[in-house]
């Protein structure tokens, strides 16, 4: 588990990127091309977390604003059923956001209507939804 969340840390990604890969396919793959996730996760420089309600891939970034503060990026989150997993895990983003330093909480995604979706906490940026941490 990560910071008391239900997600999480995977140990092996080579072994449990055949699992991982059939939540990944078909998904936005604007940045999130299969190959470069596995090796982004098995290099370090994201984080892979399971949980029963999905899949996570998180890399913590410089905020793209200059400020000099860390943004939790969320690369692909994947439901394992019902869509909706960065909205039902929003309090579980925050607290690994918190626990790693980040004041923002960012992803990117092709789908219309996203904006409709999220709550009035997150502002659109091109294609880009971030929000403060904690929602504020």
């Amino acid at each position: 588990m990560i910071s008391g969340t239900p997600f999480k840390i995977v140990p092996n990604i080579d072994a449990a990127w055949p699992e991982i890969a059939a939540l990944v396919r078909g998904v936005d793959p604007v940045d999130n091309a299969g190959d470069d996730l596995w090796r982004d996760c098995r290099e370090g420089r994201a984080l892979c977390l399971t949980s029963d309600d999905g899949l996570l891939i998180l890399e913590l970034q410089p905020a793209w604003d200059g400020s000099g503060t860390l943004d939790l990026f969320v690369r692909m989150a994947v439901a394992k059923g019902e869509r909706g997993t960065i909205q039902r895990n929003e309090a579980h983003l925050d607290a690994i956001a918190r626990e790693l330093g980040a004041s923002k909480i960012a992803f990117h995604t092709l789908r219309r209507g996203m904006s409709k979706a999220l709550g009035p906490a997150w502002a659109e940026r091109y294609t880009a939804f971030e929000r403060a941490v904690n929602g504020i």
